[in-house]
């Protein structure tokens, strides 16, 4: 049930901080250091931003509640970080490609439902069995220092793919 809890308080930060993001490039009169976490433009690589720098966070907080005690905890978050991520790029591009334009509402509920998986990945993980050993635990903290690094690194240097178009 703690774990619960957590889950439910993790999914209400993750969606309002996520919200927060989308307009805090232009709020800070766009500062650079806040691009790094915000979305600086439209491009779907941004818009992932709204969920991984609120989830990464809030990973960190659960970690010294009670992370410490699971030995594949970023493991377990970085398969919810990913799954999340890829829903996003996944749904976007197969409903807008189908449509052939893009629905406000449709991408609203594309967050919303990501930071949903990424809560209940991350949940139905934790109540597995251990799902990695310690070294596992570090290469999967690894993956997410990438994901970090590449966040920073794309949004002022972006590659010349769709993904990052806005």
């Amino acid at each position: 049930m703690y774990v619960k809890k957590w889950h439910i308080a993790g999914f209400i930060f993750i969606l309002v901080f996520g919200v927060f993001l989308h307009f805090a490039y232009d709020l800070s009169g766009q500062s650079e250091i806040v691009g790094y976490f915000s979305a600086v433009n439209e491009s779907i690589w941004e818009h992932l931003k709204l969920v991984f720098w609120p989830a990464f966070l809030f990973s960190f907080i659960e970690y010294f509640f009670y992370g410490k005690k699971e030995v594949d905890f970023f493991c377990v978050k970085m398969c919810a970080v990913f799954s999340s991520l890829l829903w996003i790029v996944v749904a976007f591009y197969t409903y807008s490609g189908v449509m052939g334009f893009n629905i406000f509402a449709v991408d609203i509920f594309i967050f919303i439902s990501s930071v949903f998986i990424c809560q209940y990945v991350s949940s139905k993980l934790l109540q597995k069995e251990t799902l990695a050993d310690a070294s596992d635990n570090l290469r999967s903290f690894v993956v997410l220092l990438l994901f970090v690094l590449c966040f920073i690194i794309w949004t002022k240097n972006p590659p010349d793919l769709g993904i990052f178009w806005g």
